[in-house]
C-alpha cells in the first residue's frame, strides 16, 4: 500500500486517475476517482460557486458509509479543501487523513444519493442531523449553516456532473466496481 501524503502516492493515484479518466466511459460512477475528478472542475470552474462562498474557510470531509447492498463495501472519505470560493483539492482519501479535516459530514451512502440527486435538500438533513457533523461542534455547525448557499450550489454542482450510482449497475459492471473499489483500498487505502 502506498502511504498517502508521499510523492509515490500522489504520482501513482495520478497515474490511476489518468489512465481511468481515457478507459472509463461517462457519466462515470459516483465516487469513483475520475468523478471525483469531473466535481473538482465543475467547483473550480462555477462563478456563482465563488461568490456564495467566498467567506468560506476550511476543508470538508464527506463520509459516505459503506452500503453493501448498493455496491459500497465499505466508507468512502472524500475531502475537499475549500477557501473562499476555491477548490484546491477534491479526493477521495483513506479515513485516517479524511478524520483531519476541518468539518466532517457523515450520512448513509443512500442519503448521499439521495441529496446528488435532488431528492433531498441539505439544509434540511443538516438541519435534522441526518447528515451529521462529526464530531458534533455548536461553532462548527453555525458556521455551516451560515454557509448554507454554499452548501446547496456544491449540491447542485455534484448533481452536474451526472453519474452512475452503483447500487443501479447492471451485475457485470458492479461486479467491476467491486473490484475496483478493493483494489482502491488495497493501493491506497481508499
Amino acid at each position: 500500500m502506498y502511504t498517502y501524503g508521499t510523492e509515490e502516492y500522489a504520482s501513482n493515484y495520478s497515474n490511476l486517475l489518468s489512465a481511468r479518466q481515457k478507459t472509463e466511459t461517462e457519466p462515470y460512477i459516483f465516487l469513483t476517482p475520475e468523478w471525483c475528478a469531473e466535481f473538482e472542475k465543475k467547483i473550480q470552474g462555477d462563478e456563482r460557486y465563488r461568490q456564495v462562498a467566498r467567506t468560506w474557510e476550511g476543508s470538508v470531509v464527506l463520509v459516505f458509509l459503506a452500503e453493501p447492498a448498493a455496491g459500497l463495501e465499505r466508507d468512502v472519505w472524500m475531502f475537499l479543501d475549500l477557501w473562499h470560493g476555491e477548490c484546491s483539492f477534491l479526493q477521495p482519501v483513506p479515513e485516517e487523513e479524511g478524520k483531519k479535516g476541518e468539518f466532517v459530514l457523515q450520512a448513509s451512502y443512500k442519503r448521499w444519493e439521495k441529496i446528488v440527486k435532488g431528492e433531498l435538500n441539505v439544509v434540511k438533513e443538516l438541519a435534522t442531523r441526518q447528515l451529521k457533523l462529526t464530531p458534533f461542534d455548536l461553532k462548527k455547525a453555525v458556521k455551516l449553516a451560515a454557509a448554507s448557499q454554499a452548501a446547496i450550489r456544491l449540491v447542485e454542482l455534484a448533481g452536474l456532473v451526472g453519474a452512475r450510482y452503483p447500487g443501479d449497475l447492471p451485475e457485470k459492471d458492479s461486479e467491476s466496481f467491486r473490484a475496483f473499489m478493493n483494489q482502491l483500498n488495497t493501493d491506497f487505502g481508499i
